[in-house]
């Protein structure tokens, strides 16, 4: 076990990695509704010269081109040039973005697979009601409180979680110690 303490700017670069990701995982899940409400196909997302493909070779390059649009500019300006015409390291920095690009595409044709899986009925997902959050927060509640020890009442405490569920309408049936 390390004794050493973490410092708060790593935390702070923790937490805004961490909400990065998370922001990103939100805005592909939103993407996909809208890809889905466009009646796009995962096998839109496969290259038309491909087997599988639904894709016009104009669609795709438009696929393409939007994702490039996403890249950072120094990207696009390198994807733009010929490959003939850079040195050695540029050409290996091109062939990454190139790479990009597939991995970006799949990420979408994945998350479209996905989808289609499901029922027609499950394709968007709804929003937890706000009652369906309230339940599970206090079973999560009622499960810490019952698996440890503490320095206050829990069969007070545990009282009050009643009253609030009884209050709310939800079932409680909870065994107290």
């Amino acid at each position: 076990m390390s004794n050493i303490s973490l410092n708060p700017e790593v935390a702070t670069i923790i937490t805004a990695a961490v909400s990065a990701v998370q922001s990103a995982t939100r805005k592909m899940a939103s993407s996909i509704d809208a890809l889905v409400a466009a009646d796009m196909r995962s096998t839109d997302f496969i290259s038309p010269k491909s087997d599988g493909s639904t894709a016009s070779p104009e669609q795709f390059d438009g696929i393409n081109t939007a994702i490039v649009a996403g890249f950072p500019k120094a990207a696009q300006a390198l994807l733009a040039k010929p490959t003939k015409s850079l040195e050695d390291a540029d050409k290996a920095e091109k062939r990454y973005w190139q790479q990009q690009i597939g991995a970006r595409r799949n990420d979408f044709k994945r998350g479209l697979e996905k989808r289609e899986g499901m029922d027609d009925t499950r394709a968007a997902r709804q929003p937890k009601a706000a009652i369906d959050k309230l339940v599970d927060a206090l079973t999560n509640v009622e499960k810490i409180v019952q698996a440890n020890e503490w320095e206050f009442d829990v069969v007070d405490f545990m009282n009050c979680i009643v009253d609030a569920k009884i209050q709310a309408g939800i079932p409680h049936g909870i065994k107290t110690k």
